[in-house]
C-alpha cells in the first residue's frame, strides 16, 4: 500500500492506494488500518486538498438508496460509480450496497466525487453533486 492522503478536512478519512487499480478508503473509528495509516505505516499522509467548491456549508440533503441510484442512472453516471466502488475497500463497498440512505454532507461521498466525470469527460463539481441530490429528491418511491 502506498500514496496515503487525507480525503477530508477534519482528517477522519484517508485514501491509500493498494495497487494501480484499487484504492482503500479508511475512516477513523470504523476502518481497520486507519491508525496504521495515520502513524505512517504506508508513508506520510498527504494533506487534504479541497476540491473546487468544497466547503463546510455542504447541505445535508438525504435521499434513499433507490433515489440516489435512479438519479445516477438518469444522468449516465451509475455504471461509472459502480465501477469505482468495485475498486474500493470492503467497508466502502458494503456502505454502497447496504446503505439505506445517502447524505450530501457525507465526507466519503464528497471525497470520492472528484474521481467521477460526466459522459463528456468533464469533472463533477460540488454544484453538480447538489443538482444530483436535488434530482434524486424528486424521484418518487
Amino acid at each position: 500500500m502506498f500514496n496515503p492522503k487525507f480525503l477530508s478536512a477534519d482528517q477522519t478519512v484517508i485514501a491509500v492506494d493498494v495497487d494501480d487499480n484499487q484504492t482503500l478508503v479508511l475512516e477513523q473509528g470504523i476502518s481497520p488500518g486507519y491508525n496504521a495509516a495515520l502513524q505512517g505505516s504506508y508513508g506520510s499522509v498527504a494533506p487534504y486538498v479541497p476540491a473546487v467548491g468544497d466547503g463546510a456549508d455542504i447541505p445535508d440533503v438525504v435521499v434513499s438508496r433507490l433515489q440516489a441510484k435512479a438519479a445516477l442512472l438518469q444522468m449516465g453516471l451509475l455504471d461509472q460509480v459502480e465501477a469505482l466502488m468495485a475498486g474500493m475497500d470492503l467497508m466502502s463497498r458494503l456502505a454502497w450496497t447496504e446503505a439505506v440512505e445517502f447524505r450530501r454532507s457525507s465526507p466519503i461521498l464528497n471525497s470520492l466525487a472528484p474521481y467521477l466525470s460526466w459522459p463528456d469527460a468533464t469533472a463533477l463539481t460540488a454544484a453538480d453533486l447538489d443538482d444530483l441530490f436535488s434530482l434524486a429528491k424528486t424521484i418518487e418511491v
